[in-house]
């Protein structure tokens, strides 16, 4: 029996040998390394520029001539959307956010080798007012394990079976571990981006994913001065080439407190969410979407 099996590894060892080992060809080449440019205005009113990833929560510095309002953010990475934030003179923060779905390049780079393999594409679903009022009614309890107290959703993008919600959570209550009581009353606040799937017919959130985007511990004197709005047209594609269309932004006049925080305004704010990426859509009392903030 020994020798039986010694010679069928053998045999084996010689036909393993006579196989070439070859990878695939990579279905996309490596993206290029790209640039933001621009222009914004009003450009007096501008103190600085940068670009976000809200994939890696990394932060770019970008280049901003006062004269012209022209802006540019160098070397960074393509197959990327990156959002522009601007710090005004007066203190106000204004960023793109980007709402794509979770693991959206992972997603373009699935889809491409289901293609080449003759395989069927991910089965769709139409995202519509029924998946927005569901998705509001599962995120209606903001407060998380009884610790936040206020919270609201700023924006709910639907991708057909996916979901990506912007959302605001406070604690304004007092903290039994606090020692410094000097300081007054404190308050946390966080910017979280949630996400979620449509699976086997209802929506589950995508669980230990969630992005905290901002989160602050601070008096409650120092927390009225936060001023930051976000705006899902702020944002741009770096495309694989490293090449991206020039963008056109213009600074609102005035903060609007459904797209952030405003600041001088009190926690308990009530706003009704803007809601994108719907198919189809039916009149409502409670989800109501809001007009998409110029």
């Amino acid at each position: 029996m020994k020798t039986i099996i010694l010679a069928c590894l053998a045999v084996a060892t010689v036909a393993m040998g006579q196989v070439k080992l070859q990878e695939d060809s990579p279905l996309r080449a490596a993206p290029k390394s790209g640039a933001i440019h621009g222009t914004i205005s009003p450009a007096d009113d501008v103190a600085e520029v940068y670009a976000c990833n809200r994939n890696n929560l990394k932060t770019y510095p970008g280049d901003f001539n006062k004269a012209t309002g022209d802006f540019t953010v160098k070397d960074l990475a393509g197959d990327t959307t990156y959002d522009v934030g601007v710090k005004l003179k007066n203190g106000r923060v204004i960023e793109g956010i980007d709402l794509t779905e979770l693991d959206a390049r992972m997603l373009r780079l699935a889809a491409a080798r289901r293609k080449a393999l003759g395989r069927p594409p991910e089965e769709e679903h139409v995202f519509d007012q029924e998946d927005a009022n569901a998705l509001l009614k599962f995120a209606e309890d903001l407060k998380g394990n009884d610790f936040m107290d206020q919270g609201r959703v700023l924006y709910l993008a639907g991708h057909g079976r996916r979901a990506t919600m912007l959302v605001e959570l406070m604690r304004t209550r007092d903290f039994y571990d606090r020692k410094d009581t000097a300081q007054g009353a404190q308050i946390i606040w966080r910017i979280e981006m949630w996400y979620y799937d449509y699976e086997h017919g209802g929506w589950e959130r995508v669980p230990n994913q969630e992005r905290v985007l901002r989160r602050q511990r601070i008096p409650s004197g120092q927390w009225s001065k936060i001023s930051l709005e976000f705006l899902p047209q702020w944002n741009v594609y770096i495309d694989p080439a490293g090449k991206c269309e020039a963008m056109t932004l213009k600074i609102p006049d005035k903060a609007d407190p459904t797209t952030g925080r405003p600041a001088g305004t009190e926690p308990n704010l009530k706003t009704k969410p803007h809601i994108l990426g719907m198919k189809a859509a039916t009149e409502t009392p409670t989800t109501e979407p809001s007009e998409k903030p110029e």
